[in-house]
């Protein structure tokens, strides 16, 4: 939504709104690359999921997806094309992952190629996710009370989505091998008796710090991590073809478990 500043006059009982579009500084206009290649946890193959988009300034109301971009994925045995479902978005299925395999992922946007490689980080299931009575400041928010069990090694690093742009990372650092449970809070806007996927999925410890910056950069406001993205943070995606105008996102290779939450007016 446009975001406008009104300026309320009152002068004889009367009164005026004058809508003032706030000058800002240009925005430094980047490529902005979400990719995923993902499996199910214990699964063999996954699906590579692409998003490409650009830097929106701060008044733009849509995201300015890029179409027409070649996007391809490459390891030891093959090359997989991804395909452009819908704008902007990228699409590859039935793909071989295995452990200790790297793969590379190439986009070519107007004559730039963009690369990156990663191998696969391996996540745990989710246990179960309940609605709890708990609230915060507003009193209006929804709880989700979530559970899952660490895999057993040390190390490992997690992320979760919410949906809705709502995003939260974690680390086994004090409850290695145990079960975690924690309260995660929607805010009044949620929509009850609405099935939401909420996804948990492995992270490595690049992944993991990328994204704690960059939830605490966007200030979890709705507006994507990704497709709108507000800083210059840099990924592990390179520009081949120009290093210095490097892109925007992250590439990432994992285990991913799906919960679906509904949640009922309390």
């Amino acid at each position: 939504m446009k975001k406008v500043l009104f300026v309320f006059g009152l002068f004889l009982l009367s009164s005026c709104e004058d809508p003032i579009d706030v000058p800002l500084p240009a925005h430094e206009k980047r490529v902005v690359i979400d990719a995923m290649l993902w499996r199910p946890v214990g699964g063999t193959t996954g699906t590579l999921e692409v998003v490409l988009s650009q830097t929106a300034g701060f008044y733009m109301d849509v995201i300015p997806y890029i179409e027409g971009a070649t996007v391809t994925l490459k390891n030891q045995n093959a090359v997989f094309r991804a395909q452009e479902n819908e704008k902007g978005h990228y699409k590859a299925e039935n793909i071989p992952v295995l452990l200790d395999e790297t793969f590379e992922l190439a986009v070519s946007i107007e004559g730039a190629t963009y690369t990156a490689s990663e191998s696969l980080v391996l996540s745990t299931s989710i246990d179960s996710i309940t609605q709890g009575k708990k609230t915060l400041i507003s009193g209006e928010e929804t709880e989700a009370v979530v559970k899952f069990t660490d895999r057993p090694e040390e190390g490992n690093y997690y992320v979760m989505d919410f949906g809705f742009n709502n995003l939260f990372v974690t680390r086994d650092e004090f409850y290695n091998g145990q079960q975690l449970t924690f309260s995660f809070f929607y805010d009044k806007y949620f929509p009850k008796n609405t099935p939401t996927p909420i996804h948990l999925m492995g992270a490595n410890k690049a992944f993991y710090t990328y994204m704690q910056i960059l939830i605490s950069h966007a200030g979890q406001d709705g507006g994507g991590p990704f497709a709108t993205a507000k800083s210059t943070l840099r990924g592990n995606i390179q520009n081949t073809t120009t290093p210095n105008d490097f892109p925007l996102g992250y590439f990432r290779v994992v285990e991913r478990d799906t919960f679906v939450f509904t949640a009922t007016e309390n």
